[in-house]
Formats: C-alpha cells, structure tokens, sequence
C-alpha cells in the first residue's frame, strides 16, 4: 500500500447518498482514456441529469477523489536492458534503477532520464521472477551475502545488455513526499488500464439502472480502496423466503486490483437470516462463485480482463441482472440444506477443524482465536450456531477483505456443501 487506505461501512443509507451521472463522470476525468467510450456505450448525457439510486455512492466518490488527489499514477514502456536492481530490502521491497526515461511528467519531477525508484506490493517479485532470482535474493540478504548479490546483479546486467524485451513499468507518484514507486510490471502488448475508476463507473451506472428496473433497494455496505486494490460490497434489500425459518439476501462484490493481472471481478454473497421464535440471527456466505452446467467449477458472476474493447464490457454487463436473478435463485435451493441440520454442535465442531487445519497465511493471525471462540460453548439449536458464528465474524477489522472472504467461504463450504 502507498497511500493509506479508505475504508468505510454502513447499515444503511440516505437518499442524499445517491450520485449523478454527472458526479459520477468526474472520476474519469484524471485518467480519461477511456472517458468517451464509456459515455457513449452507456449513453450519458451532460445535458441530462440521471439519479443512480445507489445508497452511499456519494462516500465512495468522495473518498476515490481523496485519494486521487494523494497522487499521479503512470505507465511507462521500459526494455528489460534498462531495468537494473540496486538494491534488495526487507519486507518484499527492493530498489531499481530505470534508465533511458523519456516520459515528461517524471522527467518535470526527477529532472533525470534516471529513475531511482522503491518497489511496492509484488513489482519486486515480479521484476526479480523474471530472471527466477527472486526467492534467492532474499536468501542472499537474510544470510547477509552482499557481495554476491552484487555479483549476480552485475551477471544479470551484462546478460541483458542488448536484451530490448520491453516490458510496462506501473509507477505512483506520491505528492506529499515527491516520490515515484514501483507497483507493479505487466505485459506491454493488449494491456489496458481498466482501473479503480473505470470499474466504478461502470458498477454505479449498471446497478443504478438494475435497481430502477428491478425496484431492489442497493446500497453500499462496506468498501475498501486504496491507491491499486479496491472491494466494494453493495447490499440489496430484497430477501427472498427459503422456508419459514430461513431468508436471504444478496450482496453483489466488486474487486479490481490493479497490481495484478487478475479480471475485474463481479461476484456475491449472501446474507442469511434465521427466524426463531421472534427471534433473528444473521450470518454471510460466500460461495465460490456460480455453478453452471458449461464448467466444471464455480466462476464469477461476471468478468473482464485488463485487455479488449469497452463496447465488450458494455455488452457483458447487460447479463449482470439475470445473473443475478439466477445467482440468487441458485443459492436460495442451496441454502434449503441448512433446515436440515441435525447436530449443530457437530457442524459446529466441523468448522473448527476446516479453521485449524487451514494454511492460508493471511488467515494464521486469526485462527487460534477463532478455534478458541468456535469450541468454547455448545450449540443445540441452528439459531444458536448462527449466534455463534456471527460472533466469529465480528472478530474481523470490517476492512480485512482477505480473511472476511476466506471466513465466509469456509462457512458456504460447511453448512451447504457439507465439505
């Protein structure tokens, strides 16, 4: 992370929070490439006012504008040859050297055709992968091998003296510290920058008008942003009656990360309700993605990688509502398999074990304390289990997307699939 991330979370939300299409086009207005496809292929119109009927979208607008402001984001087509390692630090960082700068913006800040510049997030495994050196380098530096990292630095630039492989360089020039970062190398060829921005934009324009043809309240929940990742989490009133104990709802995920190459990615999941008694318990799933009859495995609700035409997101976008309708249709005969539990303190006792034997590293920090949380009281009702793991997901920073997914996921794979 470069610039400190936005985080906010809501249950519920004003009519003021909705945004206008005119709002909503000013956050391509830094980064305007692809501004005009997307006015057109989604017809808006300056000269005509659109209410999106997005709860919170205001908060989301203002805080990518926040950060917007923090800095300047570039691309440069760099060849391998003058792309040189200086330095390898602690924590997945390392310092590079890129030489034979031609763009003006770093020219007007560095006053060099010499960028000397810090990694961020992968870009230090990328660049070192590229030559199979990086989990060696960081062995040379743990054992303090200075002088032959320095000597495999020198090997590699002789070796790719003449090597004019050029590769796309994505760097961030934090303002407040008149600095450039490296954050991430991708191809050179079919790349396009669908970014933070371009992914809103079209996520706002596309639920606005599914919630005016659908008459489904949506609002944003929960989202998290920063300079290269961004999750959103737009919740959607309508629940839908599995039997006289069970309801769910859904919420639509968009992730968009631009330091990798992974697709924009639109997927789900889902809030469910148990009634007992007048009384309610809510817990989220998360299933993997949406089973058709066309793959073998679950996939998301709708994709787009960092390469095509607009006119083809445009048109994939047009499916988002019936799969949605179908997503939810899915898991609501899915969920029918929750009434039947029989012994909640054994599913109980199943998910505990599905925690500690997990290897998910970004999960470890929790696992002791959910294990402990999970086994310290038995369950002999399913409102009780419900209780319970509703409380294991408060443990969770409403911004640790990682674990929160991971979490949920784990819970889809327990109580419906049984696995």
């Amino acid at each position: 992370m470069i610039l400190e991330k936005e985080a906010k979370q809501f249950k519920d939300f004003e009519s003021s929070t909705f945004v206008t299409t005119n709002q909503l086009s000013r956050i391509l207005d830094k980064r305007d490439e692809f501004k005009e496809d997307l006015t057109r292929v989604f017809k808006i119109s300056e000269q005509e006012t659109e209410v999106l009927k997005i709860g919170n979208a205001k908060f989301l607008l203002e805080s990518i504008h926040k950060l917007d402001n923090q800095c300047e984001k570039i691309d440069i087509i760099t060849k391998i040859k003058d792309i040189n390692l200086q330095k390898i630090l602690e924590k997945e960082k390392a310092i590079f050297e890129i030489f034979s700068i031609s763009d003006n913006f770093i020219l007007s800040k560095n006053k060099s055709d010499l960028l000397v510049a810090e990694t961020r997030y992968s870009a230090k495994n990328d660049l070192l992968d590229y030559y199979n050196f990086s989990k060696f380098a960081n062995y040379c530096r743990d054992k303090d091998f200075d002088k032959l990292i320095d000597t495999i630095k020198e090997y590699l630039k002789s070796k790719n003296i003449d090597n004019v492989e050029e590769k796309n360089l994505r760097l961030v020039y934090k303002l407040d510290d008149n600095t450039f970062y490296i954050r991430a190398i991708t191809s050179s060829k079919d790349y396009r920058d669908f970014g933070i921005n371009f992914s809103v934009f079209v996520a706002l324009v596309a639920l606005g008008r599914y919630a005016e043809d659908s008459k489904n309240e949506v609002y944003i929940d929960n989202y998290v942003v920063d300079d290269s990742e961004l999750y959103i989490s737009f919740s959607m009133r309508n629940q839908v009656k599995v039997n006289k104990n069970l309801s769910l709802s859904f919420n639509l995920i968009l992730e968009n990360d631009e330091v990798k190459r992974n697709s924009v990615s639109f997927n789900g999941v889902f809030k469910l309700k148990f009634e007992d008694n007048e009384k309610f318990s809510e817990i989220y799933i998360r299933p993997r993605g949406l089973k058709t009859e066309d793959n073998n495995y679950p996939i998301d609700l709708l994709t787009f990688a960092h390469r095509g035409k607009v006119d083809s997101i445009f048109e994939k976008t047009k499916n988002l509502p019936k799969l949605i309708d179908f997503f939810i249709s899915q898991v609501s005969e899915d969920a029918k398999k929750i009434s039947e539990i029989k012994n909640p303190d054994d599913v109980k006792r199943f998910i505990s074990d599905k925690i500690s034997n997990s290897r998910k590293p970004e999960f470890k920090i929790h696992k002791a304390e959910i294990v402990k949380k999970l086994t310290s009281i038995n369950v002999d009702n399913t409102f009780k289990l419900f209780e319970l793991l509703r409380e294991v997901e408060d443990l969770f920073e409403h911004d640790d997307v990682i674990s929160r997914n991971f979490w949920r996921t784990k819970l889809y794979e327990s109580l419906i699939e049984r696995k």
